[in-house]
């Protein structure tokens, strides 16, 4: 669904986007190019294996990407929130997409098509050079991802993970330190790669243990020195 563009120059995750260092009358330019589209929770953005036309930045909320399987598994690869690009991959080249974007979250979108942004970034240096931040960055997490899932088991992926969710989406409460990011227990499995009544269970646990908390389905960390402590940091 469409909604009211936010002006580049305004947007408040200007420093974040590839276009942070450009002028003024080339920003607005983007501005004039995009179309911006609000998602509520659980819509699409695009899906695997369909063409893709352009780029996506998230003006605010979040959206996950997954990738299923041959059997028809679906795996939850990462979560994307404001600021951050999605589609960039195909900046240089067509091809299909190789992930499937839900909103998880009513979710502020800005989209800018293909073409127009291959002739900006051969324009304008700064994009090119930013766009290479975001693969670097995207490839750091995949390889931080791998390296904190590697020989773990179930206790301590959870731990990674819930840590790494807080580092990201976490602020401080009385309550502890609440993950502002409401992921079903099937996503949440999915990203860890184990079944969710195992994921169940493991939280349950660190429930009993008085780790965690939960208000709904609201995660509150209440002992984050015991999760650290758990993967070894």
């Amino acid at each position: 669904m469409k909604t009211q563009k936010i002006d580049c120059n305004d947007c408040g995750n200007r420093d974040k986007s590839i276009f942070c260092k450009l002028e003024e009358a080339s920003l607005k330019e983007v501005s004039d190019h995009k179309i911006m589209n609000l998602y509520k929770r659980g819509q699409t953005l695009f899906h695997e294996g369909n063409p893709a036309f352009g780029v996506y930045c998230i003006s605010n909320g979040k959206v996950k990407l997954t990738k299923t399987s041959e059997n028809g598994k679906e795996t939850l690869l990462r979560i994307a929130g404001p600021g951050d690009l999605i589609g960039f991959q195909h900046i240089v080249e067509s091809g299909m997409n190789d992930v499937t974007a839900t909103a998880i979250e009513e979710t502020k979108i800005c989209f800018v098509d293909r073409s127009y942004l291959q002739g900006l970034v051969q324009k304008e240096p700064s994009c090119a050079m930013e766009l290479l931040g975001h693969v670097a960055r995207d490839m750091a997490a995949l390889q931080e991802r791998i390296s904190g899932f590697q020989n773990k088991n179930v206790r301590e992926r959870v731990a990674f993970m819930l840590l790494d969710l807080s580092e990201r989406y976490g602020e401080d409460t009385k309550q502890g330190r609440k993950l502002c990011i409401q992921l079903t227990r099937e996503d949440m499995a999915s990203m860890l790669g184990v079944a969710t009544e195992t994921l169940i269970r493991e939280i349950s646990t660190l429930k009993d243990e008085g780790i965690l908390d939960q208000e709904g389905k609201v995660i509150f960390l209440k002992d984050l020195k015991e999760l650290k402590a758990t993967i070894g940091a």
